[in-house]
């Protein structure tokens, strides 16, 4: 029997809003009924053009904010299985956005289970995909937000196959990265109202999705995407005309400042950094957070690129208005260093950007471009030739460190600024060696503080799939092509894969990626993070994060390799592994600069945090 939602008489349903109903129990009345905006996504905007104006009458969100996990999971799973009842109509599982998975909430819909299928069909044949969690992650683009939009015509476009090489197996180089034309860019940076022309954006164009980089010599059309970002295909003739839009993810920006956390500051002692370094970064960056609001504003306002309050400062001083902007300011960092368990250091001469692949193939293996959005001076003196440190957040193991040259032939790449570009040759994808990264959004942190930077890089983890990962994923491929015409009209089969992705809603949870997490700490603190412990579990996080495996088999990897960790096992020394010098004479392991960095960190941000509320009380 479905679950009756009781309504009770409200004046917010007005259009465009949704009910959301949150379960805060396993019992059948605790639950909260609100009415909330609907967000507009890909799927919303269709069934709007389908359905007409009151098409979110259609629709229900359900959260489930419900401990234990166990408990909610088992509760979630009922509800969702039974359909909710509601409005003198039954409504069943539709589907849910990344972000709405990890926060439990997903969207009903007024049709059965069929109905639903024949509905998602529409945009592209999400079948094909045999790993639930891969498939689950392609519906969820059609209910992630939307932002603003650039006009694409079907003739502004074309797909090219991707860039791949690599000396002892294939690698992708172009994986999740395409290219823009100038006219392209300067419609974005019109829309958004830019002083610049961005050089690199995050875009979704229907089954789509990735990073497009400025290309000069691009003219024939707008856009260039490459086979890798078409995460599935959604026919022309089922799509609105007025769908041909690009949706804005972000760009490119200048003065995004980088920040090291406990694991890369573990890393990068590992790698010979001098923990006296380390410390005085630490140490400079409490003191600007600390003088924030008077002796060091200026010198923060400059390097995070806000000239305005910087020139209303120089101007004018600082009167009460500025100072709450500047305590504002304040509050952020120290509300980010709390988020990050107080371990959360600065580096000025750093930035986090987009990574894209080389537009003009000119670029070798250990080289890159990279042109950040400097203050006058320091752009003068941006270290050309020098070397880079890149890496990605998380990192688990020494070698997602990577040490890159910056080029030094720039004719061509004058106006790519504030991105990474990254060679498209070699043995193997300079992303790829980052923790298994690729160019399809996420942001790299890069540094060109040479007090922090490593001499030289280690071997990177390999972090691709094995032998029997592939047959398998092959096997699969092959399978669906064979039993395809059989499931055509099997509605049978089209019900069971939509009992599939409720039941992958219902039951996930990111438990087994925290089991690894601990489990990599406790070696990395005992062993190192160089262990051959440490490097199987990155590769384990790495599998976890990109839905390889099933959750069932971490968990029985986890059950072979678990070995008890005596307390009493002395940290690793330093001095075993590195021929680097400390800030004194006596050993120091990872674990006590760890400790020391740590600890310093808490102190520092309680002490704020008291002289804050001293200061208000």
């Amino acid at each position: 029997m479905s679950l009756c939602i009781i309504l009770m008489s409200t004046g917010h349903q007005a259009e465009a809003h949704i009910l959301h109903v949150k379960f805060h129990g396993t019992d059948r009345d605790e639950y909260r009924v609100d009415y909330e905006k609907l967000e507009s996504t890909l799927l919303t905007e269709y069934l709007k053009q389908r359905d007409g104006p009151d098409f979110h009458q259609k629709l229900i969100k359900l959260t489930f904010n419900i401990t234990p996990v166990d408990e909610a999971n088992a509760f979630c799973q009922s509800v969702l299985e039974r359909g909710i009842f509601c409005r003198q109509s039954p409504y069943f599982f539709l589907g849910h956005s990344d972000e709405q998975l990890k926060e439990k909430s997903c969207y009903l819909m007024r049709a059965s289970h069929e109905e639903i299928h024949e509905l998602l069909s529409k945009f592209g044949n999400f079948l094909e995909e045999k790993n639930l969690a891969k498939r689950a992650s392609k519906i969820a683009m059609l209910f992630s937000g939307l932002n603003r939009t650039v006009p694409l015509q079907a003739h502004e476009y074309k797909v090219e196959p991707d860039i791949k090489g690599g000396v002892v197996r294939s690698y992708n180089f172009t994986d999740g990265c395409g290219f823009m034309s100038p006219n392209f860019a300067s419609e974005l940076q019109q829309i958004f109202e830019l002083n610049y022309k961005p050089s690199a954006v995050h875009i979704r164009y229907r089954g789509i999705e990735g990073v497009l980089c400025l290309k000069d010599d691009l003219t024939e059309v707008k856009v260039q995407f490459h086979k890798s970002m078409q995460k599935f295909f959604t026919p022309d003739e089922n799509m609105p005309r007025m769908f041909n839009f690009v949706d804005v993810v972000d760009y490119s920006r200048p003065y995004v400042n980088g920040y090291l956390n406990s694991q890369m500051v573990m890393l990068l002692v590992e790698r010979g950094v001098s923990a006296q370094n380390l410390e005085d970064l630490q140490d400079g960056f409490h003191e600007l957070v600390e003088g924030m609001c008077n002796k060091t504003a200026e010198y923060f306002l400059s390097f995070k690129g806000e000239f305005r309050l910087l020139q209303e400062i120089q101007e004018n001083g600082i009167d009460s208005g500025v100072r709450n902007r500047l305590k504002l300011l304040q509050k952020q960092e120290l509300d980010d260093m709390g988020m990050a368990a107080y371990t959360r250091v600065l580096v000025p001469k750093s930035r986090v950007v987009f990574a894209v692949c080389d537009p003009l193939h000119k670029l070798k293996y250990g080289e890159c471009y990279f042109s950040p959005t400097t203050p006058g001076e320091e752009a003068r003196n941006f270290p050309i030739g020098q070397k880079l440190l890149v890496t990605r957040s998380p990192c688990y193991v020494p070698g997602d460190l990577r040490v890159l040259k910056l080029t030094n032939d720039r004719e061509g790449y004058e106006n790519l600024k504030d991105c990474l570009v990254l060679p498209a040759r070699g043995p193997r994808p300079h992303a790829f060696e980052c923790s298994g990264g690729d160019l399809s959004g996420k942001k790299f942190f890069v540094c060109w503080d040479k007090k922090i930077i490593p001499s030289g890089n280690q071997k990177p983890c390999d972090y691709s799939p094995t032998k029997g990962a592939k047959l398998r994923r092959t096997s699969s491929k092959s399978l669906s092509k064979v039993t395809e015409k059989f499931k055509r009209n099997d509605h049978g089969k089209e019900v069971k894969h939509r009992e599939e992705m409720l039941q992958y809603f219902a039951t996930y949870t990111d438990e087994t990626q925290q089991k690894i997490e601990r489990e990599y700490m406790k070696y990395a603190t005992s062993n190192g993070p160089s262990s051959k412990e440490c490097r199987r579990l990155s590769k384990m996080l790495h599998q976890a994060t990109n839905f390889t495996k099933d959750a069932n088999d971490f968990e029985k990897q986890l059950e072979e390799a678990e070995q008890p960790i005596s307390s009493e096992l002395p940290s690793y020394s330093l001095s075993n592994r590195l021929s680097c010098v400390f800030s004194t004479d006596a050993e120091q392991s990872v674990n006590e600069i760890m400790r020391m960095i740590d600890n310093k960190a808490k102190v520092f941000f309680e002490r704020m945090q008291f002289e804050t509320k001293k200061s208000e009380a």
